[in-house]
């Protein structure tokens, strides 16, 4: 005769403890994704910067390209229709007008001094930096930087604050 043993129950043996997890390790999951995103935001927005920059410096170069050669094909000061023909992927907007980089879009005032002609191109980068490239018939390409909203280019004098370099 055989006697049916019944299992003896293991000591400290919780049934539901494989159903979730507790409160204490959904907290540190938390933590430390909050820890990781305090560290990676600022990095990415430390980096979003120069590139808003960048766009807005190579849409200038670009346009400055258009300028020569425009210039050189008509050996005259350039308009804005002769740029946009020259330049399509970019919208060319006159110096009264803030024109904005991410619009693809340049600000462009022109005239005359001392007897020969300039071109002034400008686009407000997405960080808050204004561009300025001056295009002379006699000299060498000019560069400004300001810290402005009021990005056009009939509020940059030809005469006045021009670098070899941004």
């Amino acid at each position: 005769m055989t006697v049916a043993r019944t299992p003896r129950p293991v000591p400290f043996q919780n049934i539901d403890s494989d159903r979730g997890f507790t409160l204490i390790e959904l907290l540190t999951v938390v933590m430390i994704m909050g820890v990781l995103m305090a560290i990676a935001v600022p990095s990415f927005l430390s980096a979003r910067r120069p590139a808003q920059d960048r766009q807005a410096q190579t849409l200038l170069r670009t346009s400055i390209a258009a300028v020569k050669t425009v210039a050189t094909d008509d050996t005259a000061l350039p308009s804005r229709a002769a740029l946009a023909t020259a330049e399509p992927a970019t919208v060319f907007v006159d110096a009264a007008t803030v024109a904005e980089a991410r619009g693809r879009a340049v600000s462009v005032d022109a005239g005359t001094s001392a007897g020969s002609w300039y071109l002034i191109v400008a686009s407000h980068s997405s960080s808050g930096e204004c561009f300025a490239a001056l295009e002379r018939a006699d000299t060498a390409t000019g560069y400004q930087r300001v810290q402005s909203a009021d990005c056009r280019a009939g509020t940059f004098d030809p005469a006045l604050g021009w670098t070899s370099t941004w």
